[in-house]
């Protein structure tokens, strides 16, 4: 759900969280273990001592890089022209997959009315005919699942961007021909008992995970909110993703980490405010900026976050226009950088090149919400990369005239991990 969308969302109650895989970097190393044992009055001096020394040392220094290029050329695993079962059944936000309780594995990379491919395993995913959370029927803006998670492939949670931009404009926002006036977003929750075939939001306050407010400013000239979010993981007994905020005078344009202890709590998340996850903005007072992960490396919306269990390391993988070593001009298509913490990124590599913006680079199609996922994963939420053989999902956009239309498709491209 970017900025190219059709249209035709107190710290974890109880104990301290759990220390992730967060390596602080060096100048937080000290405050990290020091905040934790304040945190822990009345809790055994030596357990939260222990607690703070692994949050602020982190991953072994082992971490060995990872290498990923194509071993093939595109797939394409559905195709809206023949397959679709609704017109607006198309892939407008990155794929995400969990295994269900029966075994099967479901994936989503939806648009607003929500839908979901099934299959027994990657090779077999076909397109389920339902809507399992139709935004029309909910009263509560356009409604985009971003996120799943599930413990037991029965019971599962999602994130949802909530796009307000058309209520916005009924109220009488005037866009002004400026590109994101007018659009207001928050991440919702959702939950599902039955596998995933159908979702209900979460209702009233307790539902919303991120906001930066439930009105759009006068004064803006750009989009206000928060956006995005990549995949939902999980490490050393807490869980972890990446939402994109913008709004002027308050938030800078970035990728913020979150926390949380429980995902299926969704007001729980906490975002990273440069010395601790202790934000909270699941209401509209949030107060503080999130510190953006690595601007200069992370230059657009993170859409998947995967761990490589043998190498120790995480790979974010996102969309940009960017100029490596070697090139003679910026070159549009999908990038991968690394990080031992989810702090500390590496300088970006690329993953594939490919057309990013209509017209500028092709006048027949644009490709978008690049995620990486590994079939073979021992996780039930294929947030690892454990067989050495991912793939690349990514939307193709057929352009007419050089203009958007609903004609997407949904690909992907094997890759070779070195």
């Amino acid at each position: 759900m970017p900025e190219g969308r059709s249209t035709v969302a107190l710290a974890p109650r109880g104990k301290p969280p759990r220390p992730g895989p967060v390596a602080l970097r060096l100048g937080a190393l000290g405050r990290a273990a020091l905040g934790l044992c304040r945190r822990a009055a009345g809790a055994p001096r030596l357990g939260w001592l222990a607690a703070g020394l692994v949050m602020a040392l982190g991953a072994p220094a082992a971490a060995q890089p990872v290498g990923l290029t194509p071993a093939g050329g595109p797939r394409t695993l559905y195709r809206w022209a023949t397959d679709r079962c609704e017109d607006e059944f198309i892939p407008d936000a990155p794929a995400r997959a969990f295994r269900r309780a029966d075994g099967r594995m479901a994936l989503l990379a939806t648009h607003r009315e929500n839908w979901m491919l099934l299959g027994d395993d990657f090779a077999t995913l076909r397109p389920d005919c339902r809507s399992v959370l139709r935004s029309s029927a909910q009263g509560s803006g356009e409604l985009w699942i971003e996120a799943t998670y599930t413990r037991d492939g029965r019971e599962v949670v999602a994130l949802v961007s909530q796009d307000l931009s058309l209520r916005v404009r009924a109220a009488g926002c005037d866009r002004r021909d400026l590109p994101g006036r007018c659009w207001l977003n928050n991440i919702l929750a959702a939950r599902s008992a039955d596998m995933g075939q159908s979702f209900a939001l979460v209702p009233g306050p307790s539902g919303m995970v991120a906001t930066l407010g439930d009105h759009y400013p006068a004064e803006a000239r750009s989009r206000h909110g928060v956006f995005t979010t990549s995949n939902i993981v999980r490490h050393a007994g807490a869980y972890y993703m990446v939402a994109y905020l913008q709004a002027e005078a308050r938030q800078p344009p970035g990728n913020c980490l979150f926390r949380t202890e429980d995902p299926f709590v969704p007001a729980s998340w906490r975002g990273w405010d440069g010395r601790d996850f202790a934000l909270d903005l699941s209401g509209p007072g949030g107060g503080r900026p999130c510190v953006a992960l690595a601007p200069q490396v992370l230059q657009s919306e993170v859409r998947s976050l995967t761990y490589v269990p043998g190498r120790g390391v995480w790979l974010a993988v996102f969309r940009g226009r960017l100029r490596l070593e070697g090139d003679a001009a910026p070159v549009p298509g999908f990038y991968y950088a690394q990080s031992r913490d989810l702090l500390a990124w590496e300088a970006p590599r690329r993953l594939w090149a490919a057309p990013t913006e209509a017209r500028r680079d092709d006048a027949t199609r644009v490709t978008n919400y690049p995620s990486l996922l590994d079939p073979a994963s021992a996780s039930r939420n294929f947030e690892t990369l454990d067989s050495g053989r991912p793939v690349l999902l990514f939307t193709v956009q057929h352009l007419r005239q050089g203009q958007g239309s609903m004609d997407r498709d949904l690909q992907y491209l094997p890759l070779r991990m070195d």
